[in-house]
């Protein structure tokens, strides 16, 4: 699985909404600026492909706790997943 070809960008948006942000106000509590934040969740590649671990990070402690669980429970298992994944190459 890669997180560029994934659902992260729906999960994204979806954190963002649940948790009852705009893209603006998201934007300086994760880092990024309000046109970076609507890049990633409508799936600019290129944008993805720049977003940190750490952005990512920023972007689920700001939200998650007003998330619905279903939500937290999609995102939690895409990240799994990932880092399984790169843990099964080593």
């Amino acid at each position: 699985m890669d997180l560029k070809n994934s659902a992260l960008p729906k999960i994204l948006r979806d954190l963002r909404k649940e948790a009852g942000y705009t893209q603006e106000e998201l934007a300086p509590l994760v880092g990024l600026g309000r046109e970076t934040i609507s890049a990633v969740e409508n799936g600019k590649q290129e944008t993805i492909s720049n977003l940190s671990a750490e952005t990512i990070n920023k972007w689920w402690s700001v939200c998650r706790s007003k998330a619905k669980e279903e939500t937290c429970q999609s995102f939690m298992g895409l990240i799994m997943g990932y880092f399984k994944i790169i843990s099964d190459k080593f």
